[in-house]
């Protein structure tokens, strides 16, 4: 019990500076070291502070260092010759490759530069261990920034990259031969050209070398849609099937007297277990659930060595603290959580009660612990869950498990030895007919998700999923479920009657904006849909409108049909309902959406709040000039979105009552808008420029921002203060109820 305490304690030190806004300064490391000594001397708790103190002075020292390899402010945005050597497997993307760089330095100085995560549009193949010489764009680590949306920064921190880049050109400097490094590389080409003649079985390369990359879109929607997700990574559960094959061949040997019988076969098959663990694992990458799996294959084996009998807790939170010790930016990742959680829900719900008889009772006792004790993870980091996820996975981890992942290795083996691919290409038919079950299963139903419910309902909810699997569930049935009706139903926060909340998101360089009454929700604009697929509506917009507890739009509004206006409206009509959307240009949208044009004059109430279009040019004007421009009202105060209209159409606006509050800025703040007529027109206390940090076009200009600032408006700016948050009312008491780059501020952000 003192060692698990005490292992706990320390995992609760090296977890805790990744809530902080900011790192501890050495000073204090230094103040902390010395209670941690004093601490280690004191009965009967002195250890467990010790640990506790132990963890974050390590972490917090990892943490510096890491910082101190970002790339310098200096080089940030700026185009120069880097050299360097390719890292991992290169994943193809629609417009060209996306891989890492590492050893890089710069060409002629000979500086020395951190982990690059690269991107080269339409650029040629490049593969592990190469070294190149690259022209390229470096920037900081940086992310969009919204409530519900993925913390790009905080993936890219953990991963260790330091810096991003677009690589404009390129030469292979070196072909070196292939080593262990490139091993991976090497296997994934020679199974892949196996592979390739069959629509859709190079899905196969996931679970063999961990390319994750060889699955699409629709791959992933079909996994979300079952919950399955889980099963084409390199998991725990491989990798430990894999190290239990070792015992199973000694078992054989010893059965066939081909192993000397007076030998201990334990002492010869714990290092062949640790040889093909570590092998699988780092086909894989060494992913989280390879690393968690492994450790705790070394711990159990090296303890059964020793002829210790450490509980299986002990071994849970010894190999929880050895990931972060090593990785202390680890628990960044939902994988580091779910993977660990999961094993620990298994130990908890599986163990300390009777029996369940039967070998499918249990294994689908095991489904049922995993769904409903993940249910509050999934709700944190923002991922959907499956209703028909414990049916599914109760059916599907054994078909990977048991049939596809032992069929697929032996087969790689085969085939990379002898060149025969039959047992390959078995392996891949047999996962083919699971996509194929999957797809079925996924056309009746879609993935649930659901708002963050707030800390105090994350934590009622975890203590009711933990009270259903406990030993006392019958008698705690009834609280149980009533913490889980707070954390599948919270409580949703919308302005008073007449009043609005105005949110404008960080979508980059595009727009969208969030407007909401009392019972109602507006949505303006919805952001891009990049070439290379990355759809802003799904990746960005919906989950933050998830995250407010917005589940269906009133209306949604596109000022106009350009693609960084309108790109990710298709993805948010897919992924909601939504009552009406209007638009301008709607002859641009009638192909993918059904809009209504619109028309200058449209307006509605909504509880006390009025809406106006107030301009729609028709054809053929400008596309830029035929923006849809909304002005919202609630009594003394106002908001008024323009959309990309130049200063043609702001001199036609002058006509009308334009006076505003808060004014999105017309054309993310082009010098080709915001004319000191207009400006002094609006006459605005706010103005939000939404833009891409360092953006091609130069948005905002900074004439733009100055005339702002002249004639008395504050200028917010998206690039940096992430999504914004306003509150407008009837008696003009507006505020600006938060910026979400400061509000979920940690030391990694930029």
């Amino acid at each position: 019990m003192a060692l698990s305490a005490t292992l706990f304690a320390l995992f609760v030190g090296l977890v805790t500076p990744l809530a902080l806004p900011g790192l501890l300064p050495a000073w204090s490391l230094v103040l902390a070291l010395l209670f941690m000594l004093g601490a280690a001397w004191s009965r009967p708790y002195g250890r467990v502070m010790a640990a506790c103190l132990a963890g974050v002075i390590w972490a917090s020292y990892s943490h510096h260092q890491a910082l101190e390899q970002r790339l310098v402010p200096a080089l940030d945005g700026q185009i120069i010759s880097i050299e360097g050597r390719i890292r991992g497997l290169p994943e193809p993307t629609v417009t060209g490759w996306r891989f890492e760089v590492t050893e890089a330095r710069v060409v002629g100085t000979g500086e020395a530069l951190p982990l690059i995560r690269a991107h080269w549009y339409a650029g040629e193949p490049v593969a592990n261990n190469q070294l190149w010489q690259f022209e390229a764009s470096l920037r900081r680590p940086r992310g969009m920034s919204n409530p519900g949306g993925f913390d790009y920064e905080a993936w890219l921190y953990a991963q260790g990259v330091g810096a991003l880049a677009s690589i404009r050109a390129g030469r292979l400097i070196e072909q070196p031969p292939v080593r262990l490094a490139g091993l991976r590389s090497l296997i994934k080409s020679r199974l892949g050209t196996a592979l390739e003649s069959r629509p859709g079985e190079q899905r196969l390369l996931a679970l063999i070398v961990g390319d994750r990359s060889v699955l699409s879109a629709a791959d992933w929607t079909i996994m979300q849609a079952t919950g399955t997700s889980h099963l084409m990574v390199i998991s725990g559960l491989h990798v430990g099937m894999l190290a239990s094959m070792a015992f199973l061949i000694m078992a054989v040997l010893a059965r066939l007297r081909l192993f000397p019988a007076r030998w201990p076969r334990f002492w010869f098959a714990a290092p062949l277990a640790v040889l093909l663990a570590s092998g699988y694992a780092a086909l894989a990458g060494f992913a989280v659930p390879t690393q968690r799996a492994l450790l705790m294959i070394l711990l159990v084996l090296i303890a059964r060595l020793l002829y210790r009998q450490p509980g299986l807790w002990v071994t849970w939170l010894a190999a929880l603290c050895a990931v972060v010790i090593v990785s202390p930016a680890a628990p960044l990742q939902a994988g580091f959580w779910l993977s660990f959680m999961a094993v620990g829900l298994l130990i908890f719900g599986m163990s300390g009660r009777l029996a369940v008889r039967g070998i499918w009772l249990r294994w689908g006792k095991a489904q049922w612990v995993i769904y409903v004790g993940l249910w509050p993870w999934l709700l944190l980091w923002g991922m959907p869950a499956s209703l028909s996820a414990p049916l599914v996975n109760t059916l599907a981890i054994p078909w990977v498990s048991l049939v596809v992942v032992p069929v697929a290795l032996l087969g790689a083996v085969i085939e990379l030895v002898f060149g025969w691919p039959w047992l390959l290409w078995a392996a891949a038919r047999a996962l083919n007919a699971l996509f194929d079950g999957l797809a079925l299963i996924a056309a009746l139903q879609a993935p649930l998700r659901m708002a963050f419910p707030g800390w105090l309902g994350w934590l009622l909810g975890a203590l009711g999923t933990l009270a259903l699997l406990s030993p006392l569930s019958r008698l705690l049935f009834v609280p149980a479920v009533f913490c889980l009706v707070v954390l599948i139903m919270p409580a949703r926060e919308r302005p008073q009657q007449g009043d609005v909340w105005v949110t404008v998101l960080d979508v980059g360089q595009g727009a969208s904006v969030l407007i909401q009454t009392r019972t109602q929700a507006l949505l303006y604009d919805a952001g891009a849909r990049l070439s290379s697929g990355f759809d802003l509506g799904e990746a960005v917009v919906h989950p933050a409108l998830v995250s407010f507890g917005v589940r269906e739009l009133d209306t949604m509004l596109l000022s106009h049909a350009d693609n960084d206006h309108a790109g990710g409206a298709s993805a948010i009509q897919r992924l909601m309902p939504v009552r009406r959307i209007l638009s301008g240009e709607q002859e641009r949208q009638e192909a993918v959406l059904a809009a209504e044009q619109c028309h200058a004059g449209d307006g509605w109430q909504w509880d006390g709040v009025h809406f106006e279009v107030l301009f729609a040019a028709d054809a053929p004007a400008d596309s830029n000039d035929r923006s849809c421009v909304l002005k919202v009202s609630a009594g003394e105060s106002s908001l008024l979105l323009t959309g990309d209209l130049g200063m043609a159409g702001e001199y036609e606006l002058l006509g009308q009552d334009v006076q505003a509050t808060l004014l999105l800025a017309p054309h993310h703040g082009s010098h080709s808008s915001s004319s000191y007529a207009f400006i002094r027109a609006v006459a605005p206390r706010w103005v939000v420029f939404s833009a891409g940090h360092n953006n091609r076009f130069g948005h905002p200009h900074q004439t733009v921002v100055q005339r702002y600032r002249e004639l008395g408006a504050e200028p917010v700016y998206t690039a940096t203060s992430g999504a914004v948050r306003f509150a407008l009312n009837g008696q003009g008491q507006n505020t600006q109820l938060w910026s979400w780059r400061e509000y979920a501020r940690r030391f990694w952000h930029e």
